[in-house]
């Protein structure tokens, strides 16, 4: 089978968070994709008509995100934290996706509003 690397890098809110994958795709294959597609239950859903690759890595872009802003890691945290969750394919390159790079989502308490009744 021919070796097929993907990087994929998704941007949220035009820089306030970034990661980056390189998925080998003769190794995490679409069936392994679709696989965790069906594994769980999406509150966004996703496309059916896509490449389900496409899809998942979409989904672990969220979750690596997630984890680094609330875990305060970077890459070594993150790759760590997936080893530990159900139905997630490993993100060491064991499993043919390798985390590159991620930057969390930082918040501002300045940009937060309040509203107080009483």
């Amino acid at each position: 089978m021919i070796k097929m690397i993907k990087t994929y890098t998704f941007d949220y809110n035009l820089g306030d968070a970034k990661v980056s994958f390189k998925v080998d795709t003769s190794i995490f294959t679409k069936e392994l994709a679709q696989a965790t597609l069906d594994f769980f239950t999406w509150d966004a859903g996703y496309d059916e008509d896509e490449d389900p690759i496409d899809e998942v890595m979409r989904k672990y872009a969220i979750e690596a995100i997630r984890i680094a802003t609330m875990n305060w890691c970077g890459v070594e945290g993150v790759i760590s934290e997936f080893k530990n969750k159900e139905g997630y394919a490993s993100i060491d390159g064991s499993m043919g996706i390798q985390l590159e790079s991620i930057r969390s989502y930082e918040f501002d308490e300045n940009e937060m509003s309040v509203s107080i009744e009483v």
